[in-house]
């Protein structure tokens, strides 16, 4: 899987409980007034006034010291202000000295998983699935902790369980398809967010990750109907029309591409993805001189961004610009100094200035890490022959012959389809 498809489905993988409906067991009703106060308390807390709600809270407990929601919210503000010795304290003197209660092990476990801080987290977590190994919200939220954690095999045994236990819950069905597809196994992701989407259609955040995931298959024609679909559902999801946007150029559709991506970009002028798309959109028309324009604005905003690097580079080398091309390239190794492109058009450029040796260094270079690249053992052979070293030419031009037919220059940017695009911008979990 590509980086940027890992990184927007991890990011998918990493939910928080906001995303996972509450099966915990419900509590007693507080009285109205405590009642009131916990709520206020919630949306101090999600609205990051943590001292507020705190001072809300205790102003709860002193009216009524056992109240558990109040114990609860109290204990996940000490979460997320660091003091996690208090909130343990406070979880087990809520949860009873047995430690063995199912609400308080899921509400510890979830507050960790809200702060980020896994291992505790997996702690309260596994508690939970001990107590009560058919509690789907449990396994669920153990699922989650493997995910965020990288323990592909493992989550993707939590959420095969979730879904025997309740074939009915969507997020059940989205948290397995992602689980599958950052292992790999995307016919198998690809169907269970299919289920999600079956069971939640108005919901945009699955329609989003399948539609990433129809991309990562390839399947461009499935993906650009399923984001346009939650475009319909969610018009301003500046993610979703990237994503269209990368699924029509795949489709050989630019200029629909275009339009879309320059929505975006009236909206989010500093969205890197949408201005490299652009830029991509651009090539594909014929409009060279846009299309560096906009790559550039992609690189201005993202510097690490390697691919519109790249492609400025090989750009202005169709355009013969040998030295501006030769210096983003350089650029682009200094980030990823293993990559293959940089050093394949790197030893054409030096070729073509009679810099021999500095191209037999790109180009050795390009076939020990690519020894599949056949331009790079043609270009290789013609150096070699130049440098007048016969059998080292006569070898590379063995090596591209058994590799195919009739050598093509393979320095264009941007091949028919698009493959990466980095770094990403974070989706936002599937809240809605």
């Amino acid at each position: 899987m590509n980086a940027f498809l890992r990184n927007r489905l991890s990011s998918a993988a990493s939910v928080a409980i906001a995303v996972i409906p509450c099966v915990v067991a419900a509590q007693p009703r507080a009285e109205p007034r405590i009642g009131l106060l916990i709520e206020k308390a919630r949306a101090a807390v999600d609205s990051g006034r943590l001292a507020e709600a705190e001072s809300t809270l205790q102003q709860a407990l002193t009216v009524a010291p056992r109240e558990r929601d109040a114990q609860f919210e109290l204990a996940l503000v000490y979460v997320l202000t660091g003091r996690v010795a208090q909130a343990r304290l406070l979880y087990e003197q809520a949860g009873g000295p047995a430690a063995a209660d199912l609400t308080a092990s899921l509400r510890a476990g979830t507050a960790f998983i809200r702060a980020n801080q896994l291992p505790d987290a997996e702690v309260y977590v596994s508690r939970a699935v001990s107590i009560a190994p058919t509690s789907v919200e449990a396994n669920l939220l153990l699922g989650q902790v493997y995910s965020a954690t990288g323990r592909s095999d493992h989550a993707i045994d939590r959420f095969q369980q979730v879904v025997r236990l309740d074939p009915q819950l969507p997020h059940g069905h989205y948290q397995l398809g992602i689980a599958y597809t950052l292992a790999g196994q995307q016919h198998e992701g690809i169907g269970e967010l299919e289920k999600a989407v079956a069971l939640a259609p108005d919901n945009p955040g699955f329609g989003f990750y399948l539609g990433v995931a129809y991309l990562q298959a390839r399947q461009d024609e499935q993906a650009a109907a399923e984001l346009a679909r939650v475009i319909t559902l969610a018009p301003r999801d500046a993610e979703a029309h990237v994503n269209l946007a990368w699924a029509l150029i795949n489709l050989g559709k630019p200029s629909e591409a275009a339009t879309s991506l320059r929505a975006v970009i009236d909206a989010q002028p500093a969205h890197a993805v949408a201005w490299f798309l652009l830029a991509e959109s651009m090539r594909r028309r014929g409009d060279e001189s846009s299309a560096i324009a906009a790559y550039e604005r992609a690189v201005e905003l993202e510097p690490l961004m390697i691919d519109a690097i790249f492609s400025l580079g090989a750009l202005h080398y169709q355009r013969h610009d040998l030295a501006k091309a030769g210096e983003w390239l350089r650029r682009l190794l200094a980030r990823d100094p293993a990559h293959v492109g940089a050093h394949y058009t790197l030893g054409k450029i030096a070729l073509q200035l009679g810099q021999i040796d500095v191209a037999v260094t790109h180009l050795e270079r390009c076939v020990r890490t690519d020894p599949r690249n056949k331009g790079a053992h043609y270009q290789l052979a013609r150096a070699y022959r130049l440098k007048g070293e016969a059998s080292k030419a006569d070898a590379e031009l063995a090596a591209f012959r058994a590799l195919g037919a009739a050598h093509t220059d393979d320095a264009a940017p941007g091949h028919d389809r698009l493959e990466r695009i980095g770094p990403p911008r974070a989706k936002p979990s599937p809240r809605r």
